[in-house]
């Protein structure tokens, strides 16, 4: 269980530190500059993790979010003003980008392969990139039962398993809806998503989707169900990648000065 979750504070660092260095002469950056003015703060992330394991899905999503729909601004650590409301005031279990451009610019749980290559690749991630990344719902869990509702209430030939589909169900009707991505290990990152996937159980229509078509991406999809490193790396090199991802030329841009605030 330490070691799943090491794993996630490990590629989000990565990512960080990618997205950091990126186009800036080598000697200005360092992987270890932390080391020297805020000491132990890789030890503390890993503490706060193992103690709070609903956190790992939220940051993923969190990074996800961020770099996704206008490049990696890290706009969450702005604090509230008069004029803007702060991403931090948000429930940390629940935290996501809000606004129109995180609704528009984010995949649809409903999407259809061809949907989600075109998003991917008009942000520089290719087939590869888009089965590592979706990875990331081997933690985790739908908040509600309209994201997934269309998939567990539709046609009987539809590529679901029944008795998964009737598990679901039951959780629109008798509750809040909830659902883990990954049933049997929820809070443990393993390769169990891709396991799922071949049983025609995910979750999304956007999950199921990755093993519906035959072709490279379902190649993907086996590989990782029955190789757990080939997945782990693939989805490191995935989020050092996007990382790198910078907002849009037409979007305004600046170096802030402190992290919590808009220079101007």
């Amino acid at each position: 269980m330490v070691f799943s979750m090491d794993f996630v504070v490990v590629a989000l660092l990565l990512a960080a530190v990618a997205s950091a260095a990126e186009g800036r002469p080598p000697e200005q950056l360092s992987p270890n500059y932390y080391e020297k003015t805020c000491p132990g703060v890789q030890d503390a992330v890993r503490a706060v993790m193992a103690r709070r394991l609903d956190m790992a899905p939220a940051v993923l999503r969190l990074f996800f979010h961020d770099c996704f729909v206008n490049g990696c601004d890290a706009s969450v650590l702005l604090d509230r003003t008069d004029s803007m409301e702060s991403e931090k005031d948000a429930d940390p279990a629940n935290k996501s980008l809000a606004g129109d451009a995180a609704e528009e610019g984010l995949p649809s749980p409903v999407a259809g392969l061809g949907d989600l290559l075109r998003a991917f690749e008009e942000r520089g991630l290719d087939a590869r990139d888009l089965t590592a990344l979706s990875g990331a719902h081997t933690v985790g869990k739908a908040h509600s039962c309209d994201n997934y509702r269309d998939r567990v209430y539709g046609d009987e030939g539809a590529n679901i398993d029944p008795s998964f589909a009737a598990l679901r169900r039951q959780s629109c009707e008798q509750g809040s809806g909830e659902a883990p991505f990954d049933e049997e290990t929820p809070t443990v990152f393993d390769n169990r998503y891709f396991q799922d996937l071949l049983a025609r159980r995910g979750l999304l229509t956007s999950d199921q989707e990755l093993y519906t078509h035959g072709g490279p991406v379902s190649d993907l999809v086996e590989l990782y169900a029955t190789n757990r490193k080939a997945f782990f790396k693939d989805f490191a090199k995935a989020m050092v990648k996007m990382g790198n991802m910078r907002p849009p030329k037409r979007m305004p841009v600046e170096v802030r000065l402190s992290c919590r605030r808009v220079n101007n």
